[in-house]
């Protein structure tokens, strides 16, 4: 008898162990859910932006002036294009170089030129003309990330034209998203 009970007690333990390892495992889930708008985001930096370029009254000056025309610095400035969608990279003169001494010099006498180092083409390979409405200097249908680009200007001089005096002009650079 006492083996039976034994056996009794085991079963009633055994089975209280199964049934309570069974209501264990039983899981209990739910879910969230998520949810994030991301909009058309672009970012343009412009780096070593502002330059000043002075003839000399020696050989360098004239053979700028031999040469019609005068180099602004490499790399300034150099573009840098952030954007999450299709863009377009323009650049434009905001007015008419200054007057000196009853002259205005011409807008387009500011020559400029852009280098991908992104494998994007550029509009301005070569030194061309800049103007008072946007030209584009970049675009694609898709994203980038820091698309660089170095640039430079080129401003055309002329012996006959060209009087003694302080020149400035102002360029913008836009960038937007399409």
């Amino acid at each position: 008898m006492k083996t039976a009970k034994a056996i009794f007690v085991f079963l009633i333990l055994f089975s209280g162990i199964f049934i309570a390892s069974i209501f264990a495992a039983t899981n209990n889930t739910d879910t969230a859910a998520l949810s994030m708008e991301i909009p058309s985001i672009c970012k343009l930096t412009v780096q070593n932006t502002d330059q000043s370029i002075n003839l000399l009254q020696d050989a360098s000056g004239e053979a700028a002036y031999e040469a019609g025309y005068v180099d602004g610095a490499i790399d300034r400035p150099v573009l840098t294009v952030d954007s999450n969608t299709s863009w377009k990279l323009s650049v434009k003169v905001s007015s008419n170089w200054n007057s000196v001494n009853g002259y205005q010099k011409s807008t387009g006498d500011l020559m400029f030129k852009a280098a991908s180092g992104n494998g994007r083409q550029t509009g301005f390979i070569d030194f061309k003309p800049l103007a008072l409405n946007d030209q584009e200097i970049a675009s694609s249908s898709d994203g980038i990330g820091s698309g660089v680009y170095n640039c430079q200007y080129r401003i055309l001089l002329s012996w006959e034209k060209d009087k003694p005096g302080v020149y400035n002009i102002i360029i913008v650079y836009t960038l937007s998203t399409q």
